[in-house]
């Protein structure tokens, strides 16, 4: 027969009975499964319960990174040097692909051209445009045109998947641009990871993994960012 694995003295009824425990447990298991943004039903819960979720995280050697401003929160590890970075990672980083780092690039580029006018990063992207810009790391000139879109079509959502886009209601073909994207490449990598990608175009196809490779920092799959959050 399987015993328990709840101790007799722990009063499990009681503890999920209480507020803040019951209040906190929607938006510490939303931000253990990634990024929580400000239109999200945990978001209101998890401004509340701030306190207890930066606690709760701590006990794990990670920590809770939120920017009010731009709508958006995420767990991370907690940085090198700092109590309890030397604890087993809870969040482990795998690298975006080349063809996914090549959509963060335009992204970000597509955010830093509209930062002058707050009002124009709600703009919507069409999946055309961004398609088109994404050409450019085309590898082949030659290249069959319709599985070049496609191949960008699926990277693009990639992105969608990794929480960089959201898709606009009612319109299956636009996006808006989640402002995380600037937490996921800082300005001080971009003009280095633009020209490394751009150079990869003209080497073979090995260059690809290399170029993203060599630009971890920028290209990761989890919700830790690569600068400050409140960096632009």
């Amino acid at each position: 027969m399987l015993e328990s694995s709840t101790p007799s003295e722990f009063d499990l009824a009681s503890f999920c009975a209480d507020p803040i425990v019951r209040g906190s447990a929607p938006a510490k298991i939303m931000i253990l499964r990634g990024p929580v943004y400000a239109d999200d039903a945990a978001w209101p819960g998890l401004l509340r319960h701030r306190d207890e979720i930066v606690r709760f995280l701590a006990e794990v050697g990670a920590r809770l990174v939120i920017n009010e401003h731009d709508g958006y929160a995420f767990a991370d590890q907690t940085p090198e040097g700092e109590p309890g970075a030397d604890w087993p990672k809870l969040f482990y980083r795998d690298r975006f692909s080349f063809d996914v780092t090549c959509v963060l690039l335009v992204l970000r580029e597509w955010l830093l051209k509209r930062e002058s006018v707050p009002s124009d990063e709600h703009t919507p992207l069409a999946e055309n445009d961004l398609v088109v810009e994404l050409r450019r790391f085309s590898k082949k000139n030659n290249a069959n045109a319709e599985k070049e879109d496609a191949r960008w079509r699926t990277a693009i959502n990639r992105a969608k998947e990794y929480g960089l886009l959201k898709k606009i209601p009612g319109d299956e073909r636009a996006y808006v641009v989640r402002p995380i994207v600037r937490a996921k490449l800082s300005l001080e990598i971009l003009h280095e990871l633009k020209a490394t990608l751009e150079r990869s175009v003209t080497v073979p196809d090995t260059a690809g993994d290399s170029a993203s490779n060599s630009n971890a920092d920028a290209a990761e799959t989890t919700s830790g960012e690569t600068s400050d959050s409140s960096s632009s």
